[in-house]
C-alpha cells in the first residue's frame, strides 16, 4: 500500500509510539495531583509543552495549552474572542443589533466554519473574504472590512485541499494597522511541522496546532496564546486544568506523544520539506505527461511541500480514489468531507467549474514516501484512469 494521502499513514514514528507507551506505563499519575506519580505526569507534560513552543518559533511555553486537537484549539479560539465581544448598536441587514463582527474567509475548515454559523445564529456578524483563482485571499477585501467592532480575524495558515499558503503575516500587519484590539488566529494545523513557522514572525494572536498532521498521535492538539491576547472562556467549564482554558484532566500519554513528534520534525524539517518538494513536483510531470489538460488547483500560489491537488479531465475524483483503495491511498478533497457527493466548496471558491472540481484528487506525500513509490504511484493512477475511461 502507498500512502500519498496525509490522513491515511498508519506509519508514526516509533520514538511517536515509544513516549506514548512509556507514558501510559510509567506516567500514569494524575498531573494535578502533588504526590510522586502526579509530579512526574506533570514533568512530562511540561517537556511537551516546551518541543511544541519549540517548533512554532521558540514560543513562550506557558503561552502553550493542550486540546483534544485541532478543532477543539479553534473553538476555543474563536468562542474565546467571541467572548470579550461587548455588542455594538450598530444594526444588521434584519435591523437587529449586532453582538460583534468575525471575519474568515470561504475556503475555510469547517472546524473554522462551524463554529462561526453558531455564533451568527448568536448576533454575530460574519465576513467570509473572497479568494483569488489560487485561493490565495484579497488582502485589499481583508482592510476594508475591519471595523472598530471586528473582534476576531481567522484565517488558515494552509488550505487542508490544496496546500495554498496564506499571506499571514501581511494580513496580520493590515489587520493591527486597522484595529489594533481585533484578535488574529490562524489554524496552522495543515503548516506546523512541515515548513517553518514562527509565531514572532507571523505576529498571530493565537494559533491552532493538530498532531496527526505531522505524526503525533490523533486526539490531541494545541492552542498557542499570545501573552495579553484576552479571551473569555465560553465552551468548557471546571477546574484550573490548562489554567482554566482548557479544564479536564490532561492526556498525559498523547501530550508526550504530540510533544516526541514536534522534537522529531523540528529536527527534520528541512531536509523532508526539500525532498518532498521534490517528489511533489517529480510526480506533476508524471501526470502531466500522462493526462493531457490536467491541472494543478492553487499551482500558482506558495503551497505546502507534500501537497498536490490536481484536476484530470474525464475522470471524477470519487471514482478513482475508490478504484484505488487496496493500493494507493489518496482522497477526493479533504478527510473531513469524505463521502460527500456535493463539489469541493473550496475548490468552487477558486473558480472551478462543477466538473473540474468532481475531477479533483488530493495527493498528500509523507515523510517517508520513497522515489520508487512515486514511481509506482504514478504508474498505478495511469492504469486506474485508463481502466475507469473503458468503463465508461
Amino acid at each position: 500500500m502507498i500512502y500519498l494521502d496525509n490522513n491515511a499513514s498508519t506509519r508514526p514514528a516509533p520514538a511517536v509510539r515509544e513516549a506514548v507507551c512509556r507514558a501510559l506505563d510509567e506516567f500514569f499519575g494524575n498531573p494535578s495531583s502533588g504526590h510522586l506519580f502526579g509530579r512526574r505526569a506533570r514533568a512530562l507534560i511540561e517537556e511537551a509543552r516546551g518541543s511544541v513552543a519549540s517548533l512554532i518559533g521558540e514560543a513562550d511555553a506557558s503561552r502553550i495549552y493542550f486540546t483534544s486537537g485541532g478543532t477543539e484549539a479553534n473553538n476555543i479560539a474563536i468562542f474565546g474572542a467571541a467572548g470579550t465581544a461587548s455588542g455594538t448598536s450598530r444594526a444588521g441587514k434584519d435591523k437587529m443589533p449586532v453582538r460583534g463582527h468575525i471575519i474568515s474567509q470561504q475556503t475555510e475548515h469547517p472546524a473554522v466554519l462551524a463554529p462561526l454559523n453558531v455564533l451568527k445564529e448568536r448576533g454575530f456578524e460574519i465576513t467570509l473574504l473572497p479568494v483569488d483563482r489560487n485561493g490565495v485571499i484579497e488582502l485589499k477585501a481583508l482592510e476594508g472590512a475591519i471595523r472598530k467592532e471586528t473582534v476576531l480575524v481567522s484565517i488558515m495558515h494552509a488550505n487542508n485541499e490544496t496546500g495554498v499558503i496564506q499571506p499571514i503575516e501581511e494580513a496580520v500587519r493590515i489587520c493591527k494597522g486597522k484595529n489594533q484590539k481585533t484578535l488574529f488566529h490562524t489554524d496552522a494545523a495543515q503548516t506546523v511541522g512541515k515548513v517553518p513557522v514562527d509565531v514572532e514572525r507571523l505576529g498571530v494572536d493565537m494559533l491552532s496546532v493538530a498532531a496527526h498532521k505531522f505524526y503525533g498521535p490523533k486526539g490531541v492538539g494545541a492552542l498557542y496564546i499570545r501573552d495579553g491576547a484576552r479571551i473569555k472562556n465560553t465552551i468548557m467549564f471546571g477546574a484550573g486544568h490548562e489554567r482554566g482554558i482548557r479544564p479536564g484532566t490532561e492526556n498525559t500519554p498523547y501530550i508526550a506523544g504530540l510533544g516526541a513528534a514536534c522534537r522529531l520534525a523540528k529536527e527534520e524539517l528541512p531536509a523532508t520539506a526539500a525532498r518532498l518538494e521534490r517528489f511533489r513536483q517529480m510526480l506533476f510531470g508524471f501526470l502531466e505527461m500522462e493526462f493531457p489538460g490536467v491541472r494543478i488547483n492553487g499551482g500558482g500560489a506558495a503551497r505546502l511541500p507534500n501537497t498536490l491537488n490536481v484536476s484530470i479531465p474525464g475522470v471524477e475524483g470519487d471514482r478513482l480514489v475508490h478504484h484505488l483503495a487496496d493500493s494507493v491511498a489518496i482522497s477526493a478533497g479533504s478527510a473531513c468531507h469524505e463521502g460527500s457527493k456535493t463539489p469541493s466548496a473550496v475548490l468552487m471558491a477558486l473558480g472551478a467549474s462543477d466538473e473540474e472540481a468532481f475531477c479533483s484528487v488530493r495527493i498528500s506525500l509523507g515523510r517517508e514516501t520513497t522515489e520508487e513509490e512515486i514511481t509506482e504511484a504514478a504508474g498505478l493512477l495511469r492504469r486506474a484512469v485508463l481502466q475507469l475511461a473503458q468503463a465508461r
